[in-house]
């Protein structure tokens, strides 16, 4: 089966386009031949192509159902080119809207699957959901929250990403080289700098515990989120206020995650929204005990206080107390940090969703 898969952003700083390198890399070549349509180069493109994918090239047009007669042209022509390139699955990495390839697969009669990983409202409009075999969701949560679920109800269902368990767990320490000492309690979170993300939030809390105590570091790593500029500055220009003795610290993107979790104590994710929780996967993965906020997707992930700690979004009180009580008891830390590693097995590592992924390759 040759299976197209697609996505309009180049990117590859964020979850969704790594869930779509994982997603081709946990294909059975065996049985499935994975494409990417490319609209443009960048990184996304650069990476999938290393990892042995064929690069097709089109231009991807969103249509106007105003015009029918410009919008039936581009979608014959897309499913003329479908059938050209012998195209048996077209998998997208978003929903999408009014898309040409999306219709075009409709028309040749190839199964379209709409893997959604952010946010979502679904508008009557939008002739994506007629097109859609599947719509697949990150979490349960994420799926309910969809605005006009009931659109395309009887096709949605939950896929939940999936983290390379054993690459997280396997990360080195590197304190030395980020200037930490052996005795310091690095507290960490990996994001974007966004309001969504909750650095200020993060921030609020990291100062009011350096007012409590001594021996703390904060960590934050991550690029500026779109359009997020002015924010990220606000809160680069407060953690560099000098009474905070640049404890709190901004280190930017970084391709050495594993080694940055192995370097720390607890991790941090106040989030005010989450379909998911990607990269709470991945500290548990670490062993790292997690606090993180009760929203979206990342109960799903941490699923009991044996696992981790959750408190409510903006609660810093409760942020405050529940990292306290990790600061307070390394035993306890690493009791939990222990079972959290242990929980993921059988719930997000690969394997189990290679075999899910299949299974709905299957069903198409």
């Amino acid at each position: 089966m040759r299976i197209l898969y697609f996505y309009s952003w180049q990117h590859f700083t964020t979850g969704s386009p790594k869930m779509l390198a994982t997603t081709v890399e946990l294909v059975d070549r065996s049985r499935h031949e994975p494409l990417f349509l490319a609209t443009a180069d960048g990184p996304l493109v650069s990476e999938l192509s290393g990892r042995g994918v064929e690069i097709l090239r089109r231009p991807v047009r969103e249509i106007g159902v105003g015009r029918p007669l410009n919008a039936s042209g581009s979608v014959m022509g897309a499913a003329r080119w479908l059938r050209r390139q012998r195209i048996d699955l077209l998998h997208l990495n978003e929903f999408g809207w009014n898309q040409d390839i999306v219709l075009g697969a409709w028309l040749a009669r190839i199964p379209v699957i709409l893997h959604v990983h952010t946010r979502l409202r679904i508008h009557p409009r939008n002739l994506n959901r007629f097109a859609a075999w599947r719509v697949l969701f990150v979490s349960e949560a994420h799926r309910q929250e969809t605005a006009g679920l009931d659109l395309v109800a009887g096709k949605a269902r939950v896929l939940h990403n999936a983290i390379d368990v054993e690459r997280y767990a396997g990360g080195r320490d590197i304190r030395g080289d980020l200037g930490l000492a052996a005795e310091d309690t690095v507290i960490t979170t990996v994001c974007q700098l966004s309001e969504r993300k909750a650095v200020d939030v993060f921030l609020d809390v990291a100062i009011e515990l350096l007012r409590q105590r001594a021996g703390l570091q904060f960590l934050v790593v991550g690029p500026v989120g779109r359009s997020e500029q002015d924010y990220a500055d606000r809160q680069m220009a407060r953690a560099a206020h000098p009474e905070l003795g640049g404890r709190i610290r901004f280190l930017g993107p970084r391709q050495d995650i594993p080694d940055i979790l192995r370097s720390s104590d607890i991790f941090f994710l106040p989030s005010r929204h989450e379909t998911y929780g990607l990269v709470v996967a991945e500290a548990m993965a670490a062993s790292l005990p997690v606090v993180a906020s009760n929203v979206g997707g990342i109960p799903e992930i941490v699923s009991s206080a044996a696992i981790g700690s959750l408190a409510p979004v903006d609660d810093r009180a409760a942020f405050v107390s529940a990292i306290n009580l990790f600061i307070d008891s390394p035993e306890r830390r690493r009791t939990v940090g222990r079972a959290a590693r242990k929980s993921l097995d059988g719930r997000f590592d690969r394997a189990t969703y290679a075999r899910a992924l299949e299974a709905v390759y299957a069903e198409a």
